[in-house]
């Protein structure tokens, strides 16, 4: 029952390198309770997430935003795993698979034009390509 509403609760979703990031997050947990801060090297080598808006799915808390320096996707637009620590000054952000080093949030201006040009877009088949005003 569960599983027709969130698919991702099946257990046949688990992949092979689960375990192994939840295995860090719960070292980084351990870290961050005993309060010793993120190492500067993590940090150093973190992804940097810039333009950035919250999401709320039913897996948790995302940032969506431009991302660069990322291990797996380099440089492109991007939603981090569900989140489970944020630094409080806005520095850094954990999610289920990394640190991120967090740049500007997306400003009023940027998310009525990304929100336009999806509205855009959709209303026009959906293939992005109208200018951004």
């Amino acid at each position: 029952m569960l599983t027709r509403l969130f698919p991702f609760l099946d257990p046949a979703h688990v992949t092979p390198d689960l375990s192994r990031r939840l295995r860090a997050l719960a070292d980084d947990c351990d870290r961050l309770e005993r309060g010793r801060p993120v190492p500067p090297v993590v940090l150093q080598k973190a992804p940097l997430l810039t333009d950035w808006v919250p999401a709320i799915t039913p897996q948790g808390v995302h940032l969506i935003g431009r991302v660069t320096g990322h291990p797996l996707l380099g440089d492109c637009a991007a939603a981090t795993t569900p989140l489970w620590f944020a630094d409080p000054d806005g520095a850094w952000a954990r999610s289920l698979s990394r640190f991120y080093k967090l740049g500007p949030p997306l400003d009023r201006d940027g998310l009525r034009r990304v929100l336009r040009r999806m509205a855009t877009s959709s209303a026009v088949g959906g293939d992005g390509s109208e200018e951004e005003s």
